[in-house]
């Protein structure tokens, strides 16, 4: 299902955001980025806007943008877009 594929990618971003905070260099930032948009981008066409999977995506996806890819503007604009 489509909900369940955006678990799995939601779950790989974090995977991926994870690694990138203990391994650096090896663009494990650019994979969860990468998981992350994919999934925003199907759950945005498949999930209603207050889906805990799509807001749990939302959330961490703006941690990522924070905290591993160095830019607050995107973090906080994904988390208003996200409510």
């Amino acid at each position: 299902s489509q909900e369940a594929l955006v678990f799995y990618l939601k779950m790989a971003g974090d995977y991926y955001r994870y690694l990138s905070e203990i391994v650096l260099g090896e663009g494990y930032d650019k994979k969860a980025e990468e998981k992350y948009t994919k999934g925003t981008d199907l759950a945005e066409k498949h999930l209603i806007a207050t889906h805990p999977i799509r807001l749990g995506l939302a959330l961490n996806f703006s941690v990522c943008y924070y905290e591993i890819l160095k830019d607050p503007k995107a973090a906080c604009d994904m988390a208003k877009k996200a409510f």
